[in-house]
């Protein structure tokens, strides 16, 4: 029995929400720390309105009156006692609108930066982290950093090794919960310029920490960088190629973040078109094109448009372009600035159908219709906050409405994706038969982080069903649990597909079967 599916319409139930998937999105961000005096706090204007202690509710400017310094904004940061009241974890079902599920979250060792080994009571400070979001049901985009903007110390390459193997056991035990450990350490908020050592320009310490960090890593996780210059010095300018991606040499576990998405275009915040760089800006862009396919990308615009607005159409194309998963939406937007930027007028301007065909971008048949037909205008907020990573939408399934136990099943399901990118990190596809807490499971022989942007997919199966399967009536469905044991069975961490079918415990529900 074939039945045919739908994309979700806005006037379906929870239509104009966000559709919560994990390790995609918009992303919100953090300082995380416990101990008092290390900086910590989140980034939310919202945070600060929940306090009675008179906090001003517009950001405050670092270093306003210093000639030649950037003016960064840092007054939203609360102290550490503060942090420890898990205000941020309130934070997270505050945005559970927007489906926020990736949390940014800067771990500041600046104390420690003198040599010292991380006592005892810094590394269970993480931990309590790492544990408290399993309990939030998110996952951490990770950076260690010592530097903030300007510094005036900074950890040697040689402390910063030394750290880093104090800090491998903590990341291999949690990293269920660390979507990417984007390779941070050097410069200011680590992002590998402004070095008080001027580490971004020892290329061979890059290549040791780099192999440091990705050695600590599961063999199928990636690291990100912020530059792509960085990557090329160390494994030339050719990009990625699909045969080499999702396998374990180290240029195809390296992704990218780019943390001034198109300000000041076409350099990116200096993202592209260094004077150290080796090949052009052009070629910089395209070779994050390519390689952004396979491997994980993130970003997030400039503080307070610092180089100008960013303009949504031109968002929405550089997005797709370059594979984005997820996206900071703490920059640049009201929510977070107090002030209206960017973000802000994503949310005011239409997306029009026409442009997303014209550029041959990703949309379901029903996203600007209702029921009965008629057009509904979605903003482009909107339209960036749903197709940013994956967006799986069911076609279609055949499936036996009739069975007997020990009798072969045949099941096919057609699927595609909506999303500018592929799932990153591998997971389980699983076809479930399920009768109250009986029944059985069935892994597609699949790797989900080939399902790229734009592709429709067959998950084929025939196998024999188990000959002592009790006989009564029992539901197929599609199961994308997450890969690690600790996860697997939390609801919050399985993919939910792009369509207005029933999610239980995980599983989105596809047709009913008899079993005789």
């Amino acid at each position: 029995m074939k039945r045919k599916f739908r994309g979700i319409r806005p006037d379906d139930l929870h239509g104009r929400t966000a559709l919560r998937n994990p390790e995609r999105g918009f992303r919100t961000e953090i300082y995380f720390s416990r101990i008092p005096g290390e900086i910590a706090g989140t980034c939310s204007c919202h945070a600060k309105q929940l306090k009675l202690d008179g906090r001003s509710e517009k950001p405050v400017f670092q270093n306003i009156d210093v000639p030649g310094i950037l003016h960064l904004i840092r007054g939203n940061r609360l102290d550490a006692v503060e942090f420890s009241h898990s205000q941020w974890q309130d934070e997270i079902d505050f945005l559970a609108y927007d489906g926020v599920s990736v949390v940014q979250s800067y771990c500041f060792l600046s104390r420690y930066d003198d040599g010292r080994q991380l006592p005892q009571e810094k590394l269970d400070d993480i931990e309590l982290f790492f544990l408290k979001l399993r309990e939030s049901r998110v996952k951490a985009l990770l950076r260690f950093a010592y530097e903030l903007s300007p510094s005036l110390s900074g950890a040697t390459a040689a402390t910063i090794l030394s750290h880093v193997q104090q800090l491998a056991p903590l990341i291999r035990k949690y990293s269920d919960v660390i979507y990417v450990l984007q390779c941070g350490f050097i410069g200011s908020f680590g992002e590998w310029h402004n070095s008080f050592h001027h580490l971004q320009h020892d290329f061979a310490f890059h290549r040791e920490l780099i192999d440091m960090v990705l050695e600590i890593l599961p063999q199928h996780r990636r690291t990100m960088l912020r530059y792509p210059r960085f990557k090329m010095r160390l494994f030339g300018t050719e990009p990625l190629s699909e045969k080499e991606a999702f396998t374990s040499l180290p240029q195809a576990r390296i992704g990218h973040f780019n943390d001034g998405f198109l300000a000041r275009h076409p350099s990116s915040g200096g993202t592209f078109g260094h004077e150290d760089s080796i090949v052009s800006a052009e070629e910089e862009m395209a070779y994050l094109e390519a390689e952004g396919k396979y491997l994980p990308m993130d970003g997030e615009l400039f503080w307070h448009d610092i180089g100008g607005v960013v303009l949504p159409n031109m968002a929405i194309q550089y997005l797709r372009r370059w594979s984005y998963d997820t996206l900071g939406f703490v920059h640049a937007h009201s929510l977070f600035e107090g002030e209206p930027y960017s973000f802000d007028i994503w949310k005011r301007v239409p997306i029009d159908p026409l442009f997303l065909f014209d550029h041959q971008l990703p949309v379901s048949d029903g996203y600007f219709t209702d029921e009965q037909g008629r057009h509904v205008w979605r903003s482009c907020y909107e339209y960036i906050r749903d197709h940013l990573g994956y967006r799986i939408e069911l076609q279609s399934a055949d499936l036996p409405g009739e069975l007997t136990a020990g009798q072969t099943l045949h099941a096919e399901i057609q699927l595609i994706n909506r999303g500018f990118s592929a799932p990153v990190n591998p997971r389980p596809v699983r076809l479930t038969l399920k009768n109250g807490s009986g029944g059985c499971t069935f892994d597609f022989p699949v790797d989900l982080r080939r399902w790229y942007s734009g592709e429709s997919h067959s998950l084929v199966l025939d196998t024999v069903l188990p000959a002592d399967l009790a006989p009564g009536r029992y539901q197929f469905g599609l199961w994308m649990p997450d890969a690690d044991a600790a996860l697997k069975n939390l609801p919050e961490y399985a993919i939910r597909c792009a369509n207005p079918v029933e999610f239980r415990d995980g599983i989105n529900i596809l047709a009913e079967c008899d079993i005789r």
